[in-house]
């Protein structure tokens, strides 16, 4: 459909006659021209239409059809009203485009042409869009589906910490795979549903690349993510980058409030990703996915639920089995350290009495027998008697390190550590090597 009688923003450099044709025409741009951003109002007049029209009920009037020239079909020009009122004429009002000038005797126009420019007249006389003054400065875009080396440094830590980020859809290329527009960051990027696998859908020739035929049920999501989402304003949650760093990754939400990655799973049109198992909507989507498949919807078509095979326990695995379940044996404890790296240490209130038996024993043999300096040379891993500085007395340990003229050990009963004991105050007896448990 085209509009009766107006002309969108056009190049500047375009030389442009009194009856608004073009004397000469713009020279080309470089391939990554977005005429869409880089002509001034153009984006505005869009943005105009996009809001006005999308998701409506429009009607439609047929004023005339234009022959085709310069290789370009023939058109079918229309006034097209929404509420009663000409959209044409409410463009051409705010100076978001111009009308065409017309020969006298040529009748194919706007059956509300007066109208038009009538609506010019009024926009040229209030300075405004294309009419103000001042020069039209163009919608600054950084493409980042050309230039990829800023998402990950520039834009995308500040994306992770939004909660959600509006945009708008500008192309659906399949079903997962999108373009966006993040106006807040004048940002153009490709976008990949997260959580779901989308089957490919067909491409047609391109630039001397042969066709590509798409997989079952592609051009189905394709269409499904199109119909929902394209020229629409949505919210998106980005989470990261695919490995290339070329894409974002992330969650999308319609103007309805739908994630679209869960509703193409309940559709039948994807199926859930393994990467979707550490996120927080991995139960609605393994949800919707049961759904589809119960329903045998487009990819489920043919899916058949495997039945587990009963298995026959013999009497050995029986015996294996309940000799594998764990038994809980509570114990009443005293924790008597407890670490930087948060483990502790505790004696079992059930062995206190050998254990006191134990350190009398040991505190006896070396008042009656004091060590003899230099009789011991202590190693890695030896179990020894060291003498805890705080007390001076003598207590079970191992030797964890042995540096010059000190050692560090480790007190076994207690769970505490000693990092510079004197060589002289480790020594090795009978109570030290006691085979009570430490």
């Amino acid at each position: 459909v085209f509009f009766s009688s107006i002309r969108p923003p056009r190049d500047q450099r375009a030389v442009v006659g009194t009856d608004g044709e073009e004397i000469v025409k713009a020279p080309p741009r470089g391939k990554n021209y977005r005429p869409l951003y880089e002509i001034p109002h153009m984006f505005d007049a869009r943005e105009f239409l996009r809001k006005k029209l999308i998701n409506k009920n429009v009607q439609c009037t047929l004023d005339y059809i234009s022959p085709p020239r310069e290789n370009f079909p023939e058109k079918y020009c229309y006034t097209v009203s929404i509420g009663g009122q000409n959209v044409a004429e409410a463009m051409v009002a705010k100076g978001l485009a111009t009308c065409v000038r017309y020969r006298q005797d040529d009748d194919q126009r706007s059956s509300a042409y007066d109208q038009l420019i009538a609506a010019e007249q009024q926009a040229i006389k209030g300075l405004k869009g294309l009419h103000a003054k001042k020069d039209n400065a163009t919608l600054r875009v950084n493409d980042l589906t050309v230039d990829h080396s800023r998402i990950k440094i520039q834009y995308l830590p500040s994306w992770q910490r939004a909660l959600r980020t509006e945009a708008i859809v500008e192309f659906v290329a399949s079903g997962s795979r999108l373009r966006i527009f993040v106006q807040r960051d004048s940002c153009l990027v490709t976008f990949l549903l997260a959580g779901i696998s989308c089957p490919r859908s067909s491409r047609p020739a391109l630039n001397g690349v042969p066709a590509q035929e798409g997989e079952p049920f592609g051009d189905e999501a394709l269409t499904f993510t199109r119909e929902r989402v394209l020229q629409r304003d949505v919210s998106v949650h980005i989470d990261t980058t695919d490995k290339a760093g070329s894409s974002v990754i992330g969650w999308l939400w319609t103007d309805s409030g739908a994630n679209l990655s869960v509703a193409l799973v309940e559709e039948g049109l994807a199926e859930v990703h393994f990467s979707a198992e550490k996120s927080e909507y991995y139960r609605q989507l393994k949800s919707a996915e049961d759904r589809a498949k119960a329903a045998k919807k487009n990819i489920w078509t043919n899916y058949v639920e495997e039945v587990p095979k009963e298995k026959t326990v013999t009497e050995e695995e029986k015996e294996d089995k309940v000799v594998a379940d764990r038994k809980v044996n509570y114990e009443n404890v005293i924790v008597t350290e407890i670490t930087e790296t948060l483990t502790f240490f505790a004696q079992s209130v059930e062995s206190g009495s050998k254990l006191e038996s134990l350190m009398s024993k040991l505190h006896a043999d070396f008042q009656s027998n004091p060590p003899i300096a230099g009789s011991y040379t202590p190693k890695r891993g030896d179990l020894v008697a060291a003498q805890f500085t705080l007390d001076n007395q003598w207590y079970r340990a191992k030797v964890e390190r042995v540096q010059g003229s000190n050692a560090t050990v480790l007190y076994i009963d207690y769970g505490n550590k000693e990092v510079s004991v004197a060589l002289t105050n480790i020594y090795i007896s009978a109570s030290s090597l006691d085979p009570f448990p430490a």
